[in-house]
């Protein structure tokens, strides 16, 4: 079905937008009905920029009435905090829901350790969502050795092999709009080059960056998938990761040159 408005928008439907764009099926639901309240002006800008791209039409009437709604509606569009994990069936085998709850106590932990924190993260919180993937990745190998102990070493392997080495081969993104998507919940901080400004955060939500502006970005973890007007390029890495957006173009740089390009910081 070819796309030309919003309404079209609106039959094509939930399910099949989020299989196409990846946004998840709740924020999906919160654009097309038009719950301007229920949305920040930044994920739903965001939203929006993604579905103009990936269908070829034009919404800035839209956007315009987000804006004439976020003007006299501004208390209504207070931030609400995510969901931290979605309930999981209890059909799952015993050490799948202890894995499943040591997340969730990992990610309850990031975010009162956030509660704690002005500016300066601590390295805790940075690392626990590096330790989740780190479970679900044993999680993952176990059901792996059920399934087929003869694949138990390929896969790892095939993994290793894709993985990005920062300093060595960087990955490169480009154009307007990156989105980052996370695989798993992340960790994230960016900061302004030009002011210092920092923002920081824990979601699985597509993160947009707006390459206008010059960014030093860092992730709890590497499994991402970066997309841009240049393609897509997916990250495998269970480690904290590093990127500068500089000129328009987004690099993964190594924690040195962060650090130097940061002031002398590793955050």
């Amino acid at each position: 079905m070819k796309c030309n408005t919003f309404e079209d928008l609106q039959a094509l439907g939930t399910e099949k937008i989020h299989e196409r764009t990846h946004i998840s099926r709740d924020k999906v639901e919160l654009v097309l009905t038009k719950s301007y309240g229920e949305i920040g002006r930044v994920q739903f800008m965001g939203y929006l920029s993604i579905l103009e791209r990936e269908y070829g039409i034009d919404l800035n009437d839209i956007k315009e009435e987000y804006i004439e709604f976020n003007q006299n509606h501004a208390p209504l569009l207070a931030p609400k905090q995510s969901v931290i994990l979605q309930s999981v069936s209890n059909s799952k085998p015993k050490w799948v829901m202890a894995g499943i709850v040591l997340i969730l106590i990992l990610m309850g932990a990031g975010y009162f350790l956030q509660g704690k924190m002005s500016t300066e993260p601590r390295e805790e919180v940075m690392q626990l969502t590096t330790l989740a993937v780190s479970v679900v990745d044993e999680m993952q190998d176990v059901n792996l050795s059920d399934a087929n102990e003869t694949n138990v070493t390929a896969a790892p392997l095939a993994v290793e092999a894709n993985q990005t080495k920062p300093g060595v081969s960087p990955t490169i993104a480009s154009g307007k709009v990156v989105t980052i998507r996370p695989t798993y919940k992340v960790w994230y901080g960016m900061i302004d080059m030009a002011t210092g400004e920092r923002v920081q955060n824990i979601t699985a939500e597509p993160i947009m960056i707006d390459t206008a502006k010059n960014w030093l970005i860092f992730l709890g973890h590497g499994r991402v998938e970066l997309d841009s007007s240049g393609g897509k390029t997916v990250l495998t890495e269970k480690e904290t990761v590093r990127f500068i957006c500089e000129n328009g173009v987004l690099k993964q740089i190594t924690k040195d040159e962060f650090i130097e390009r940061n002031g002398g910081k590793n955050w």
